[in-house]
């Protein structure tokens, strides 16, 4: 989960080709090699259970409403990285990236002396990268500095209007603000909510460059109906006519914290999340409030310095496997958009993106939203025979433009351990691919390397899909793998292969 002081983070080929070789993902010089434990659980797993995704390229599904692996949670404070991990953080064309502000970081409290230009570096490098603005994690301090005495109401209120408007006037991308983080009080969380779109409106009344800045909470650390419906009770008393609540904003770990049941028992269920959207929206309904976007700004699976049993080579597995899982039922709620988090943790590995900032040693979690990042803007319907109603097994994501079309499919397992030889079957190709060869690229994120280079494991030709179809090889899908499927139009003759 995401920090909550300075010093400490939160417990937060060819239809039915013969002779190819089934290549696996060569991992990189650096690659860990399975562990033993890995290679036991590998032993014990089951004869791999067919599976099947069914994509009609017929049927659009229209824009996505978010696009997946675009929206990042960026580690607090943190940017000197080496010229490769920046490189794979641009491949990814960002639209939102979510950074952190706090005000005494920002400020000597001491002195009374801003010192704003210390983060500018990191703000300017997250800026550049983000098309549709930032999202601030704002800290406000009001706890102690109001509520000790060292400032006034009145004074901090003054001092952090001025700061917002300096990042403002230098970053007119910064076009959202998230009031605090993870709050573990709501009746106490208010009265900073409050506080914040105070300063908020303040400084959209300058009239600044760029958009007017959006102020959402209440940045729950889970998604919980009874800590965002009693702050949403808060927001509905407060009198003030000026208050503004632009979105929603939580986490989710799918931690159980009911009190009854293992803490992990909603990691098999990811479908969970599918009816959050109706859920926020009748918490709003029963209040009298309009409906609002929301933004879940940081999924994962481990919260804090949670594991599975399965050791940390296996998790960095289920890490890349879940985090698409989430995606896929966001990507069926309007206005709903998860980040991924993060670049690089420094207590939990599970939730880094890279095993190496300085040398861009790509985990598999990196690669899996690489992939999703490189799917085509536009949803076509995509079925699988192996996904179960909780989330479990095979899932398929099928995207494609008139000069390409994508499938990513992975296999989610958490700890359990099915396996499957699963195929895609598309229909109705778009008029590009009728008359023209096609080349078709695979790309795998395989179970047994921990680290390695999302590069094509295999490339071959196909003639023209003027049948309208295309069923791809049958490949193994292991607990937690991932693959991605790219056809495009090629004037490289049938049969040729890389």
């Amino acid at each position: 989960m995401g920090r909550r002081t300075r010093s400490a983070w939160g417990a937060s080929g060819l239809a039915l080709l013969t002779g190819f070789t089934l290549w696996a993902a060569i991992p990189h010089p650096g690659a860990a090699r399975p562990s033993s434990a890995t290679s036991s659980l590998a032993a014990e797993e089951t004869t791999p259970t067919a599976g099947t995704v069914r994509v009609d390229l017929s049927h659009s599904l229209g824009a996505f409403p978010f696009r997946p692996g675009r929206q990042l949670s960026a580690t607090p404070n943190s940017w000197k990285y080496g010229t490769t991990t920046n490189e794979k953080l641009g491949d990814l064309g960002l639209a939102r990236a979510r950074v952190w502000l706090e005000f005494d970081q920002a400020y000597d409290v001491g002195t009374g002396t801003p010192e704003y230009s210390k983060w500018y570096d990191y703000l300017s490098e997250y800026a550049s990268r983000s098309s549709d603005g930032l999202v601030v994690d704002w800290r406000s301090d009001y706890d102690p500095l109001v509520t000790n005495g060292t400032f006034t109401r009145s004074a901090l209120f003054a001092a952090e209007r001025d700061m917002l408007a300096d990042y403002k006037r230098h970053f007119p991308s910064i076009k959202y603000l998230e009031a605090e983080n993870e709050p573990p009080d709501i009746a106490a969380y208010y009265p900073k909510y409050k506080f914040m779109y105070q300063v908020v409106n303040a400084v959209n009344a300058m009239g600044l460059p760029g958009s007017e800045i959006e102020i959402g909470g209440p940045t729950t650390d889970i998604f919980s109906v009874g800590r965002i419906g009693q702050f949403l009770d808060l927001y509905a008393a407060d009198t003030d006519t000026n208050k503004r609540l632009d979105f929603i904003t939580y986490h989710q770990y799918l931690i159980n914290t009911s009190g009854s049941g293992t803490w992990d028992a909603p990691k098999q269920n990811p479908a969970v999340v599918s009816t959050e959207r109706a859920q926020v929206d009748s918490m709003l309904t029963a209040r009298n409030l309009t409906s609002r976007p929301v933004m879940v700004t940081e999924t994962g699976v481990f919260p804090g310095s949670r594991e599975s049993d399965l050791g940390l080579s296996a998790d960095y597995h289920i890490q890349a496997a879940a985090l698409p899982s989430l995606d896929y039922y966001y990507l069926g709620q309007s206005s709903v958009t998860p980040f991924d988090w993060t670049i690089h943790h420094p207590d939990n590995d599970r939730k880094s993106m890279f095993a190496d900032t300085d040398t861009g040693m790509a985990r598999p979690y990196y690669n899996a939203i690489r992939m999703e990042s490189m799917l085509p803007g536009t949803r076509y319907q995509a079925t699988s025979d192996g996904l179960s109603s909780k989330g479990i097994g095979v899932y398929g994501l099928a995207a494609a433009d008139p000069g390409e079309v994508a499938v990513m499919t992975w296999n989610y397992q958490w700890t359990l351990r099915t396996a499957y030889d699963s195929r895609i079957v598309l229909s109705n190709f778009p008029a590009a691919f009728l008359n023209s060869n096609v080349l078709v690229t695979r790309y795998r994120i395989a179970d047994d390397s921990d680290t390695g280079e999302l590069n094509p494991v295999e490339q071959f030709v196909i003639g023209p899909r003027g049948s309208g179809g295309y069923t791809s090889q049958t490949l193994p899908l292991n607990p937690n793998e991932l693959r991605l499927l790219v056809l495009t139009p090629t004037t490289k003759p049938v049969g040729w292969h890389s």
